[in-house]
C-alpha cells in the first residue's frame, strides 16, 4: 500500500468516526436533520466528480511507452472502412536491455509497458468496416 493510499485510508476513517460521534451527540432528532444536508453535499459532489471524470478524459488510445520490434499501428476516428497489409511479424524483437517509459496513459485502450516482436494494433472509433489481411508473399 502506497503511503498516499495510506493517509486516504486513515483520513477516511477518521473523518467517519468524527462524523458518527458528532451526530451521535447531536441526538437522533438533529442527527436526521444533519444527515439530510450532508446527503445533499455528497451528492452534488458526486455529481460533480462523474462530470470531471466524463469531461477530463485522456486520449481515447496510448501505446504508453511500447518498443516495438515490428509494426505498432494506432487507428482512431476513422469515417469510413480499414484495411491493414502486412505487418511487424517479420521484425525482430525488442532487445531486453531496452526499458520501456512509465506509463503515462489512461484512456479507453492502453499497451502499458507493451514489448512487440511483431503487430501490436488498436483500433477505436471506425465508422465503417475494418479488414485486416495477411502480407502477400514476394515471389
Amino acid at each position: 500500500m502506497t503511503k498516499r493510499l495510506w493517509f486516504l485510508a486513515v483520513g477516511t476513517v477518521l473523518a467517519l468516526g468524527g462524523l458518527a460521534v458528532f451526530l451521535t451527540l447531536r441526538g437522533l432528532d438533529a442527527a436526521d436533520k444533519w444527515s439530510s444536508v450532508l446527503s445533499l453535499f455528497f451528492t452534488v459532489a458526486g455529481f460533480a466528480l462523474a462530470l470531471a471524470g466524463m469531461v477530463g478524459r485522456g486520449p481515447a488510445q496510448s501505446a504508453d511507452g511500447a518498443v516495438a520490434g515490428g509494426a505498432l499501428r494506432q487507428i482512431r476516428g476513422v469515417k469510413g472502412d480499414v484495411t491493414l497489409t502486412g505487418g511487424g511479424s517479420s521484425g525482430t524483437a525488442p532487445s531486453s536491455a531496452s526499458v520501456p517509459a512509465p506509463a503515462q496513459g489512461g484512456g479507453t485502450q492502453s499497451a502499458q509497458g507493451a514489448r512487440t516482436g511483431g503487430d501490436l494494433t488498436q483500433i477505436d472509433g471506425v465508422d465503417g468496416s475494418v479488414r485486416i489481411q495477411p502480407e502477400s508473399p514476394t515471389p
